[in-house]
């Protein structure tokens, strides 16, 4: 069972355009495998998609403009040390309170905002948009264009 629901899971992921991490971390806490081996799994499969994805648009050459190395750069640094501040910082809390639980409530909040973030922006963009007059792909079933 656990197999068929991680395939439905990263097919989600992937209509949705979200790293399955997101999606399979709670599957993962609903399964029972603990909070560290289930945090540590999430990361890694989000490193992955996120990799193949990039990847894929570069072979493509779908990248708006030029390589800027210097922001690439940039974003793998602030990346790395986003993540080993928070490793840290959430490691100092499940040890000063010995509650693993603590991974779970992150592992929530993260996933609330980014909902919130990304409901907020699909939003904005929308109405933007609208406003300016921009074709959003919609039309009736039997036009003929």
């Amino acid at each position: 069972m656990f197999p068929a629901v991680c395939t439905t899971a990263g097919v989600a992921a992937g209509l949705l355009g979200i790293g399955g991490g997101m999606v399979k971390g709670p599957i993962m806490l609903e399964a029972g495998i603990l909070p560290p081996v289930q945090s540590a799994t999430a990361s890694f499969m989000i490193l992955f998609t996120a990799s193949s994805t990039t990847l894929q648009f570069a072979i493509n050459g779908q990248f708006p403009g030029e390589f800027q190395f210097d922001y690439m750069a940039w974003f793998a640094f602030v990346g790395f040390l986003g993540g080993f501040c928070g490793l840290k910082c959430v490691g100092f809390f499940v040890k000063k309170y010995k509650r693993e639980s603590i991974m779970v409530y992150m592992l929530a909040a993260t996933i609330g905002l980014s909902a919130l973030a990304m409901g907020i922006i699909g939003l904005r963009s929308t109405l933007s948009d609208i406003e300016n007059g921009v074709h959003l792909g919609f039309h009736g079933i039997c036009d003929n264009e």
